[in-house]
């Protein structure tokens, strides 16, 4: 029988949009997903970005290394487990009112299972980190700037993952999930998508098509209908230093500093601690959340470079950042003479807002120009947040299921 709804991508918005679409049950609504079907958990003390299995490389034209993640649960069974929200004035000028975002993210926060760090879960750089900025510590669901602790998706230690959400749904009648299947293009009729093509040549047809293969996945679809994309992503440059001690690091990363715009990253050990990678030493992130512009043209990526203004905002707090680190506080964790800078500006894996909405798409994510097709994923933020993507992404499949 053909679909009702044909969502395009198990990732975080296609989980929580199937499994809250699909709890009418005269909807008939099916799930594609190119990866593996079932759910992953990994411990927060490890970041399974190399894991093949579950992540996937996407070539960049600066060659910078981008890695999303793959199967149910998408990017949120491999990421750091950060779920903050944006400043409450970063949704001011959305084309959603404040009383439906609010519900929506509180419903994120829960079906997520995101709660703050507590301070005796905290690591050895996030206590001397917090110490060092010598300011109150916000707990509270919507960050500020100062000192933010960190929200995070977990149970017990793991991850609780968008893939948890939808298996929670996998024995409704009307839920079909279907995974292994890659979607090679979309297919349409005069200004309607009425299905998809698959990699091995099925043509799947539905009512109505979402597509939530994530920002960079789902311009591989629609770029071809509406013609290359733009993109922004956070550029962020890293401190990085040799530690006294082994350290103690329960998670990537437990609290942040929000100041000038940008988003500074006290990463608990050297990524290597949490990966099978090579030592690097223990990075200090600096992110300038205005994002970089790049575009997209379907099958290239490229995340631009930061202009003027945010080169020097990054630089900025780099220095501050090298201060912090030649402080008191960090007196028992940096081995003396150790920090340096690293000379390549990286990106956030944070891609975004190719298709913002109140403009390339409505409210509701449908596509301009085109019936039957709408976007829920990264692709349509409409403006910078303070914060990473995640949990405003998650809210707004929550908030679109709720109108559908």
């Amino acid at each position: 029988m053909t679909p009702d709804v044909l969502i395009v991508g198990a990732g975080s918005a296609g989980c929580v949009l199937a499994e809250r679409l699909s709890r009418d049950p005269a909807r008939r609504v099916t799930v594609l997903e190119r990866g593996a079907g079932t759910t992953f958990a990994a411990p927060l003390d490890r970041l399974p970005i190399d894991s093949p299995d579950r992540a996937v490389p996407i070539v960049e034209r600066g060659g910078r290394p981008i890695v999303r993640g793959t199967g149910v649960g998408g990017s949120s069974s491999i990421n750091g487990a950060y779920f903050l929200r944006g400043h409450r004035d970063d949704y001011e000028s959305w084309p959603w009112t404040a009383a439906e975002l609010d519900t929506a993210f509180d419903d994120a926060d829960a079906v997520m299972r995101a709660t703050a760090f507590a301070d005796d879960d905290l690591g050895d750089v996030a206590h001397a980190f917090e110490d060092a900025c010598g300011s109150d510590v916000n707990s509270g669901p919507w960050p500020r700037d100062g000192v933010n602790r960190v929200w995070s998706n977990r149970v017990d230690g793991a991850r609780w993952t968008a893939g948890h959400v939808l298996s929670e749904a996998v024995d409704r009648p009307g839920l079909t999930i279907r995974s292994g299947v890659e979607v090679a293009g979309l297919v349409t009729a005069d200004d309607a998508v009425v299905g998809v093509r698959t990699a091995a040549g099925e043509v799947i047809g539905a009512g109505e098509v979402f597509v939530c293969a994530g920002t960079l996945g789902t311009a591989r679809l629609v770029a071809p209908l509406v013609g290359p994309l733009p993109v922004h992503e956070h550029a962020e440059r890293i401190v990085r230093f040799t530690p006294r001690k082994a350290l103690r690091a329960p998670a990537l990363l437990q609290t942040v500093l929000h100041v000038d715009g940008l988003e500074i990253r006290p990463y608990g050990d050297d990524f290597a601690a949490f990966t099978s990678l090579e030592p690097t030493g223990v990075p200090i992130g600096v992110a300038d959340m205005a994002g970089t512009t790049g575009i997209l043209d379907g099958e290239s990526v490229d995340l631009g470079v930061p202009d003027a203004a945010s080169s020097a905002r990054l630089s900025r707090g780099v220095e501050r950042v090298v201060d912090l680190l030649n402080g008191r506080a960090f007196t028992e964790v940096v081995e003396p003479g150790s920090i340096r800078v690293d000379p390549v500006v990286g990106m956030s894996q944070h891609a975004w807002g190719s298709l913002p909405a109140g403009t390339a798409t409505d409210v509701d994510g449908r596509v301009r120009g085109w019936r039957q097709l709408r976007v829920v994923d990264g692709s349509i933020l409409p403006g910078a947040l303070h914060s990473g993507p995640h949990a405003t992404i998650v809210a707004l499949a929550i908030l679109i299921a709720s109108r559908a």
